[in-house]
């Protein structure tokens, strides 16, 4: 099978072999060998790729998703796409095979020496280390966000809505109300948004409240809080989430599938392990997995030429699916998999977000 992937994308890939595997790492020590190898984010594989020779023991990082494995005797090879047009073909041992063979094939990062053994204009690269991706991705945004300066409320701006169907405008926090706001800010509201959450935090408050009426007033406001700070941290529309999260739990925090899903974004065990989740059924951190979930699967099916904050109805749709179903099914069906229990999650999402847009614009 390995073998007739690699055929059919060579025409239009470059494969290199990579050399001496090194052990799987966990995240922070991944995060300081790439900092004391003296990594350049601007020496990418394709950069490599156009003159290998000039960038010998220079240090790359390749990121993407294992789409095809080889068990030998010695270890695994697999191929690593990517998400461009290259197909890197790539050997591990020992721990190295668990990250590789498990069976969500989450996408994982490398960290891989330019060797000076060239063949022809493909590079060969000695692996130096090898992590999952979504640790990785979570505290590279957390970083980005430590140090990006909040802008000016003046700044806030509201992006409207792309009706033409080629984009959809989503930066940030857009929401309007659907009523009129009744209530003040609680203390965490006060320490914890920004003044244009604050605005529309009563608002989100009596909607989540509609909801779950069960809901306690502390699990109520750590709720709103925390589904409007953290759709702001990582820019994702928070009328998307929202309706993500009705459709998941109804706004119930102890709700548990018979998958094993938990809380109010269903997120499944393993999902909870990668991000380090101290307690998913918490609103808190239930809210902040699940969002930085949804934005990363956002940016995956991102499509070209879309800029960074605004969305297209089919990524959005891609992206639900990817939620309920996972990423390497969308992507094995080129679409939406024909499963009924995600065809019907996605139409729920989705015609609950467009009533919540067709509702503030």
């Amino acid at each position: 099978m390995l073998r007739s992937r690699l055929a059919a994308s060579a025409a239009a890939a470059f494969l290199s072999l990579a050399l001496l595997p090194a052990q799987a790492i966990p995240p922070g020590e991944y995060l300081k060998l790439r900092r004391d190898s003296g990594f350049d984010p601007k020496v990418t594989y394709q950069v490599v790729s156009g003159n290998p020779a000039a960038y010998s023991g220079k240090v790359v990082e390749l990121r993407g998703t294992v789409s095809g494995t080889l068990t030998k005797s010695d270890g695994v090879s697999f191929l690593l796409a990517t998400g461009a047009k290259d197909a890197i073909l790539l050997e591990v041992s020992g721990a190295d095979t668990a990250i590789i063979t498990r069976e969500n094939r989450q996408p994982i990062r490398v960290l891989a020496k330019v060797s000076p053994d060239v063949i022809g204009n493909v590079p060969k690269l000695e692996i130096i280390g090898i992590t999952n991706d979504a640790e990785i991705t979570l505290r590279e945004k957390q970083a980005a966000a430590a140090t990006t300066p909040q802008p000016r409320p003046a700044d806030q701006t509201r992006m409207p809505v792309d009706r033409s169907g080629t984009g959809l405008a989503s930066r940030g926090l857009t929401l309007r109300p659907v009523g009129a706001a009744v209530g003040g800010l609680s203390e965490m509201a006060r320490k914890y948004l920004t003044p244009e959450a604050q605005a529309i935090y009563p608002v989100y408050k009596q909607f989540i409240f509609r909801q779950n009426k069960r809901l306690t007033e502390q699990e109520l406001d750590s709720t709103t809080v925390s589904l409007l700070h953290f759709s702001q941290r990582f820019r994702v529309d928070p009328r998307l989430v929202v309706a993500l999260v009705v459709a998941e739990s109804s706004f119930d925090p102890r709700s548990t599938s018979h998958k094993g899903a938990m809380g109010l974004g269903q997120l499944m065990p393993s999902e909870v392990q990668t991000l380090k989740l101290a307690n998913p059924y918490d609103p808190v951190w239930n809210l902040r997995g699940a969002i930085d979930q949804l934005k990363g699967k956002l940016d995956i099916f991102r499509e070209p030429g879309t800029p960074d904050g605004q969305f297209t109805w089919r990524q959005i749709q891609l992206a639900l699916a990817a939620y309920n179903a996972g990423v390497g099914a969308v992507k094995r069906h080129g679409g939406i998999p024909p499963y009924k229990e995600t065809q019907n999650y996605v139409a729920k999402v989705t015609k609950m977000y467009r009533e919540l847009l067709g509702a503030t614009n």
